[in-house]
């Protein structure tokens, strides 16, 4: 006789029951959806979807089970189970996460479990619940434990769900046993390992800007290494159960906790409002979160960069702790103990060190931790020997570093200076002084910067943490054999640089420049570190000034020497200027991955060298001459074949040397020393082909990054409003334009190169894309099309370019008449919105100005143009009304653009 089940499985609709188990699937995140809209906690949300899920797992495989004889039923249930493992055994379910299952089986009901297994996957494909699952014996799950540890800390997790308990516990007993009790210390280095290798793939700081709120350092999976490692030492896991262990402090269970339960609400929100797996922290999602939460705006600070600095107090007090939890649970081995025995000794009557930590002596912990001098001295002692404090210690100081006054003594600020006069430790040791809040104590702002956001697309860190990497960078270059090694390891004074790059950043945050406000925090640390009067001077120039080498480099002709000459005399001494030269470096190579380039490197390394000789009258490195010579070498060594982007160009004859070297002399220092031998190669290749009316455009594309290059080489036949137009059809045909650069060489040919995203396309690019884009572009130069009309064809509906500017940043155009002899300079700094480089562009075409050199960067919603421009007759604009004309017109042009000139680039 059929029992119940069978017989309706069997009369039903298959489709119905089909979309019956995807209705209770829903069903439970819905229940989940409404307990989070009731604001439970993250804990509370994951157990509802946990329960509901085990729930429904459950159901599947007893409906399966139904089709059965009474015997077979009764020989599954005694002899096999459903066991969670992973986040499903945690009871850690967010509202899409993938479902973890071992199917756990023994004795004679192997086959036939196997089979009702098999259905049950099913069951589940079907009902669009992802499911990880595994069908195992104990003896199966073990050996493959001792394999793999990602399988490992799976089945620490285990819970049983269904069936056997007997036979689960012969699994957990066996399996600790077997696997994790007579090898605690390779299991737990092997956790350790894993976990600094998924970092490295997914974040390795806690204060990255789009963190994964599971994988990222801070992020959820610490807690779950926490737990595996607790589990290894104690046979225990839980945060409270670790608490009442006494392996946690209760002040720490309770971060752990309100931590844990903040980001599993962030994590439920992010899959709920994708509709499927979501766990990277986006900026749009900060942003949408930042709305949702209402987060107030504080002068100087965006109400999104108050909600993640919510977050990274968080992520930070996990990564803390947990931090603490491995370095005092890594067991060492026979030897390095034996090891440690002969190499600890005494130092300071107090302090014992080894060869990779020191501690203080137990009947001494009171005294060292409870003053600021002593503390200082350990650590000025562990910069010495290159170790860092133990574990153990760090948490006693940072515990007692809250009752400390704040008050700097001479003593303490001179052995804070020696420290921060040492270079290859400072790094580590300026870290553990910043987790212990000993920082804070002697550079009080350092406590408004902690996971302080910087929300653009510029910097990939906080404030505090891209300090602590500045500083990091800056001592690197005691091993560095290049210019910049050479600047920075002869230096004397290397703790005002330091300090400098300590405070260069903590300005941000308020309504004024944080250059600014800056110098008023320098002033202040000055008094509170009692530097002398010229060291003083020194220190506040550098934080004052620190962005100034930079955008001089980087925004200027720094072959002119109305550029270089001005700057060198406001750096005032060659000391200052190799000081501001490794601060500059260092500040960038502290933004991000990638960020510091070898075109960087020489802009900046060629200003030193220039402001060096003015100074000193002795070259840094090399003459400018020598340096251009070598380009021009490399690009006579690489004339031919050329191959531009894939696809070469027409062969022709080879060019003599001198032919070569002719067409070099065309190119302005400021071309050759930006562009690429190679490119250039190129470029003369082209040259050497055009007719006088014709226009070159080639598109390049990057494989690796996605950007493309458009390269535009036009006559002076035709490259009146070069600049407007090529922008104009950019936009119109919706490519985003992260940078442009325009040359022009003697001959009056411009050379433009604009470098774009084409966000219509994920992945490479179609050549027929490309040939669109430059057909275009030619259309647009011949005068064959207008911009307008373009945008009309190609401006799809429902296009959005009407989003509020979020950096909050105003409008600022500013005319610079002395850096350049022969142009004037004029920077606009703006929101950025699809067609405003046409519009800039076209303003500038109707006041009559010839471009000839122009740079253009986008930072995340706010652009930086260069520009610099001669009258129609290639001479200066000195005339002071035209002027104020021209900025007038631009400040006006800009402001209709915002109003409602961009919406005819929509619809």
């Amino acid at each position: 006789m059929n029992s119940p089940v069978e017989t309706a499985q069997s009369t039903d609709d298959p489709l119905k029951l089909l979309e019956a188990k995807r209705q209770k699937i829903q069903a439970v995140r819905e229940r989940a959806r409404k307990l989070f809209e009731r604001d439970a906690t993250g804990m509370q949300v994951a157990s509802v979807i946990s329960d509901g899920t085990d729930a429904f797992l459950v159901g599947l495989f007893l409906d399966a089970l139904g089709h059965h004889s009474d015997s077979d039923r009764k020989l599954i249930a005694e002899s096999s189970a459903l066991v969670a493992l992973g986040g499903s055994g945690r009871g850690e379910m967010s509202p899409y996460s993938d479902s973890d299952l071992m199917f756990l089986h023994a004795g004679p009901a192997s086959e036939l479990f196997t089979k009702i297994t098999s259905q049950v996957v099913r069951d589940c494909w079907d009902a669009n619940v992802k499911l990880g699952h595994s069908v195992r014996t104990i003896n199966e799950a073990i050996a493959l434990a001792k394999q793999e540890t990602e399988v490992t800390t799976a089945l620490i997790e285990a819970r049983l769900t269904w069936g056997s308990e007997l036979l689960f516990e012969q699994f957990q007993k066996k399996f600790y046993n077997r696997v994790i009790r007579y090898k605690v210390r390779p299991f737990v280095e092997a956790c350790i390992t894993a976990r600094e290798e998924e970092r490295k793939e997914y974040g390795t700081t806690v204060s990255q800007l789009e963190p994964d709120i599971k994988r990222s350092l801070g992020g959820l999976r610490d807690i779950h290494l926490l737990r595996w490692i607790g589990y290894a030492h104690y046979r225990i896991r839980g945060i409270d159960s670790l608490r009442r262990h006494g392996t946690l402090t209760r002040e720490d269970a309770r971060l752990l906790t309100d931590a844990q339960n903040y980001i599993m609400r962030l994590r439920h929100d992010l899959h709920f409002h994708a509709n499927k797996e979501q766990d990277v922290l986006t900026r749009d999602e900060q942003l949408r979160l930042t709305e949702q939460r209402r987060v107030q705006e504080k002068p100087g600070q965006r109400p999104v960069e108050r909600f993640m600095q919510e977050y990274f107090r968080h992520s930070g007090a996990i990564a803390n702790i947990t931090q603490q939890f491995v370095q005092v649970h890594r067991r060492k081995t026979v030897l390095y103990n034996m090891g440690r025995m002969f190499t600890t000794h005494r130092a300071n009557r107090y302090l014992k060190v080894g060869h990779d930590s020191i501690d203080v002596l137990p009947k001494h912990v009171d005294k060292v931790t409870c003053d600021l001098s002593e503390i200082l001295r350990l650590y000025r002692s562990a910069a010495l020997y290159g170790v860092l404090p133990t574990p153990k210690l760090v948490d006693t100081i940072r515990k007692a570093a809250e009752q400390i006054p704040p008050f700097v003594s001479p003593t303490s600020a001179q052995l804070f200076l020696d420290i921060m006069r040492t270079s290859k430790p400072l790094g580590p040791i300026l870290r553990s002084l910043y987790e212990t809040g000993i920082l804070d104590i002697l550079v009080p702002d350092v406590t408004r910067a902690r996971g302080l956001l910087q929300f653009n697309q510029y910097h990939s860190y906080t404030v505090d943490e891209h300090t602590l990497r500045a500083v990091e960078a800056a001592t690197a270059m005691d091993d560095d054999d290049g210019p910049l090694g050479a600047a920075y390891q002869p230096l004397k004074q290397k703790e005002i640089l330091h300090l400098a790059l300590l405070l260069h950043d903590l300005g941000k945050g308020f309504e004024k420049d944080h250059s600014d406000v800056g110098l008023q925090i320098a002033e202040r640390i000055t008094q509170r570190l009692y530097l002398s009067e010229q060291d003083a001077k020194v220190l506040k120039f550098l934080v004052h000034k620190h962005l100034l080498m930079s955008h001089l480099a980087f925004r200027r002709d720094i072959s002119d020497p109305k550029v270089y000459v001005p700057f060198s005399h406001q750096v005032g001494n060659p000391k200052t200027l190799r000081m501001l030269y490794v601060l500059s470096a260092a500040d960038l190579i502290a933004v991000g991955p990638k960020t510091w380039t070898d075109w960087k490197a020489e802009l900046l390394s060629e200003l030193y060298d220039r402001a060096m000789v003015t100074l000193s009258g002795k070259h840094h490195s090399y003459h400018l001459k020598e340096r251009i010579q070598r380009i021009r070498d490399k690009v006579i060594s690489s004339i031919a074949p050329v191959t531009n982007g894939g696809r070469t160009s027409e062969e022709s004859s080879i060019p003599s040397e001198q032919i070569l070297n002719e067409y070099l002399d065309r190119f302005s220092p400021q071309y050759l020393i930006h562009t690429a031998p190679y490119q250039i190669a190129a470029d003369i290749d082209v040259l050497r082909q055009m007719k006088p009316h014709d226009i070159i455009v080639r598109g390049i594309q990057n494989e690796e990054t996605g950007i493309i290059e458009y390269r535009v080489i036009v006559g002076p036949q035709n490259d009146k409003g070069c600049f407007y137009k090529t922008t104009g059809t950019l936009s119109a045909k919706r490519l985003e334009i992260l940078s442009a650069e325009i040359s022009t060489n003697d001959d009056g040919v411009a050379i433009d190169s604009f470098r774009v995203i084409d966000n219509d396309f994920e992945g490479l690019v179609s050549d027929q894309r490309l040939e669109e884009t430059e057909e275009a572009i030619r259309k647009s130069l011949l005068n064959e099309t207008s911009v307008p009309e373009m945008f009309q064809r190609n401006t799809r509906y429902g296009q959005s370019n009407d989003a509020e500017p979020i950096s909050g940043l105003p409008t600022r155009v500013s005319i610079d008449n002395s850096s350049s002899d022969r142009a004037t300079i004029i920077d606009i700094f703006c929101h950025d919105r699809l067609g405003l480089l046409y519009t800039i562009g076209l303003k500038l075409h109707k006041l009559e100005l010839a471009l000839t050199l122009a740079k253009i960067s986008t930072h995340f919603d706010q652009v930086v143009d260069v520009f610099y421009v001669t009258d129609e007759t290639g001479r200066k604009i000195t005339d002071t009304e035209r002027l104020n004309h021209i900025k007038q017109e631009l400040y006006e042009t800009i402001a209709q653009f915002e109003r409602e000139g961009y919406l005819q680039f929509v619809r």
